[in-house]
């Protein structure tokens, strides 16, 4: 039994005591003899500090070397170039790129 609250809004005072297993209402969408399953959606996996600035010193690394090539800087300086740059970007990253922890 679930008490039934009046039809007056405003005044919030219970009309009395319903029966919902009569008319069936408590019990339209689930029944009581099937749990519904409650699904979470998968966690994404977790990376080191480590790995995550590799990964930015890596693709920003590469992407400083393919941008000296494409304005026609030799080979070897846009490697060199962008190998520093990928090394520099890997330090600031794992250095200065992680979340503050709140406490």
């Amino acid at each position: 039994m679930k008490p039934h609250r009046g039809t007056v809004g405003g005044s919030r005072k219970f009309a009395g005591e319903v029966d919902e297993s009569v008319t069936g209402s408590a019990n339209f969408f689930w029944s009581s003899r099937v749990a519904p399953a409650v699904q979470f959606p998968p966690r994404p996996p977790a990376f080191s500090p480590g790995f995550t600035s590799f990964l930015w010193g890596l693709a920003l690394g590469a992407y400083v070397w393919i941008g000296l090539l494409a304005i026609g800087v030799g080979g070897g300086s846009a490697f060199l170039f962008g190998l520093v740059a990928g090394v520099l970007i890997f330090f600031f990253v794992r250095l200065r790129g992680e979340d503050q922890l709140r406490r």
